[in-house]
Parts: C-alpha cells; structure tokens; sequence
C-alpha cells in the first residue's frame, strides 16, 4: 500500500471512526483502524463488534494495499501533524508516515485480522432528512433506558405508520415520540416495519448527522441495520425483542391545560432542583387559576425553594409531582418558546408538548408525595 493524501482529509476520516476504537479490547485488533484502498480513495474502518463504521476519504493511491494500526496513536499523530501533506506507505508489517518536517513508523497488525464489518445488501430501505433524522434523535433518546436489565428499553424503537416515521423511546418513567412527516415520494418504498436501535448507536448517528449532509439512507436487514451518511456508513446490530405497547399510557383525555414559557419554565426548575436533589429531583408543580404557576421543593437538610411565574391555564386546578431532571431534559430539546402541558389527575401521566407542534411529546409519570 502507498497513497497520499491531506493532513485535513486524514484528521477527519480519522476523527469519524476513532471514536470506535476500544483502547481495552480483548482482542488486539480493536485497538486498531483499518486502512484500505478502495476504489482511488482511502477507505477508513473501525469496530467494537457492535457497531462498524467506515469512511471514505480521497487520496492519491500508488499502490493498493490494506492494513491495520493503532487507532489512538495515528489519530494523534495526524492531528499534530502541521504539514500539508501526508504519505503512508506500508513495509514489511510496519506503516510510515511521511511529510515535510516528520517521520513516523508504526507497527500494526494484518489487515486479514480484522473483524468483516458486513454490508447490507437486501432489506428495507429507507431515505429521510439528515435534519429530521438528527432532530428524532435527539428529542428521544433521551428517554432511553440507560441499564440493559430489559434491553429493548435501552434503544430507540421506528416504525412506519401511515406516511410517518415514529422514533420512540422510554424507560418506563418517561416517553418521548417524534413523528416525522413523509411528504416526498419515493422516500419510503415499505410499508408496516418496525425495529430497535441501540441508544449507543443512535447516539453515534446523531455524532456524525454533519450540518452539510442533506439526506441519510437507512438499510434494515434481519438483525442489522445500515446508515448512510455522506461518505460514511455505520453497521449496527438491532435489538431483539418486541417493544412494549407504548400507546396504552399516552392520556386519552385532558383536565388541565397549560401554555407557559419553556425559558422561565426551565429557569424555576433549575431553582427548584439545587433543594431537591436529596429528594430523587421531587419537586411540586401547582397551577392555579386564572395563571399562577408555582414550583417547589422541600429538603429537610438544605432547606426550601418557592418559584412562581404565570401561565395561560384551562380546565381545572391541580398540584402534581414530577421529576424536575426529566422535565428540564425535555425543554432542553424543545426549540419553541412556548411549551403546553397537558394534565389528567395528580397521579396519571402528564404530557408536554412544544405548542402548536403535534410532531412531538413527552410523557412523563408523576411522583407520589407525601400529604
């Protein structure tokens, strides 16, 4: 192997799939980046086993090869590296490297001891848009379980429905579900799928969703699932298992609504939350007509908070108990103003909403308080 290419274009490629690399892996070969010429362009690869991601980059091949090495010690060395150019050769098991003012050489492992990273071939195939796929992302995986006592709670769940894509999430104490509209033909050729990405994939998606891209493409195989992304592409294993009928606790009806801001919501949960955190983040919601909105918390070691701002309020009064984490996580990815809360009871699931956006919502289950 011997090709040359920018110092730029080998900092990225190699930005994008270092992230995959196990500094403790059991296998010797994890700690390293496979290079490989493919096709006049360098084409970069990474695996824990999991997750694969590859990437391509243009370079000038002289001569075709593939091999693999350390992955933190050649992303280092690139991004310290000031020189324009950068020219990688392969000898006898060992790489060098080779610019205007450095030299290097690096000793790797066989590119025939890399784990295959398998290409999709066959399956469904989808096409959305790079923002409205960073978007789901972003506004569920927050509510992705973070331990895998039931592993398809630590993923997100898509399917099809209608001309939507639904992206879910929960942990069973809070949901998120954002819809996404298909208004163009030929984005979406199936009909009636659903699978399970692991939250750690999804958040390795919405790392590389680059502000340039335009568009993703999605494969679903059997157990597998492909991402597109530019020059790019992530393999991922799917999660096995049925996820659980979400809809059954999204509130049929509504007692109480609110329309408040999502700032000065924010700002008197974040108050409230320094005196709840000894109490699991218990803070006490109380709206009273025609506006008064109060916010507290009780520690019996710290002390207490009252926060109060106004809100436009419907149907009837009511005090309920939330999680204030789960509520700011929520207004941390909302981008309107306004937000609307949507109540049945003290103890049954509230809902919020952006306002005036049915695409999204967020339900959260109440906490139980002490009378």
């Amino acid at each position: 192997m011997k090709v040359s290419c920018t110092q730029e274009n080998l900092q990225k490629g190699l930005a994008i799939v270092s992230h995959m690399v196990q500094p403790r892996a059991t296998l010797p070969v994890l700690n390293n980046i496979l290079l490989k010429t493919e096709k006049g362009r360098l084409k970069l690869s990474a695996t824990d086993l999991e997750i694969g991601i590859s990437t391509w980059i243009g370079a000038k091949v002289e001569k075709e090869g593939a091999f693999t090495c350390p992955g933190r010690l050649i992303a280092e060395y690139t991004n310290t590296n000031s020189d324009k150019t950068i020219k990688l050769e392969l000898k006898d098991q060992t790489l060098n490297l080779t610019s205007d003012h450095f030299k290097a050489n690096i000793k790797g492992i066989e590119a025939s001891e890399f784990p295959l990273i398998p290409e999709l071939n066959k399956g469904i195939s989808l096409e959305i848009s790079a923002n409205d796929l960073r978007e789901a992302i972003t506004k569920t995986i927050i509510a992705c379980a973070v331990d895998e006592t039931r592993p398809v709670l630590a993923g997100v769940y898509i399917k099809s429905e209608n001309k939507k894509i639904k992206f879910v999430a929960t942990d069973s104490y809070r949901l998120a579900e954002k819809s996404i509209n298909l208004a163009g033909p030929g984005q979406i050729k199936e009909k009636g799928f659903s699978f399970i990405i692991p939250q750690r994939t999804m958040a390795e998606i919405n790392r590389l969703l680059d502000e340039t891209l335009e568009k993703a493409e999605i494969k679903i195989g059997e157990n597998q699932v492909q991402f597109k992304l530019g020059p790019t592409e992530v393999v991922s294993r799917l999660i096995e298992g049925s996820f659980p009928d979400y809809e059954q606790i999204i509130p049929s009806s509504t007692k109480t609504q609110v329309t408040l801001s999502k700032n000065q919501f924010a700002n008197a949960l974040k108050m409230a939350s320094f005196f709840a955190r000894e109490s699991a983040n218990n803070v006490k919601i109380s709206f009273k007509k025609p506006d008064n909105v109060q916010i507290t918390a009780v520690s019996p070691q710290i002390g207490d908070n009252l926060s109060q701002m106004s809100g436009e309020i419907s149907g009837e009064e009511l005090e309920i108990a939330f999680n204030a984490k789960f509520i700011l996580d929520a207004l941390g990815v909302i981008e309107n103003e306004e937000v609307s809360i949507e109540l049945s009871g003290s103890l049954a699931p509230g809902v919020i909403r952006p306002a005036k956006d049915k695409n999204y919502l967020y339900v959260i289950m109440p906490l139980r308080t002490e009378e």
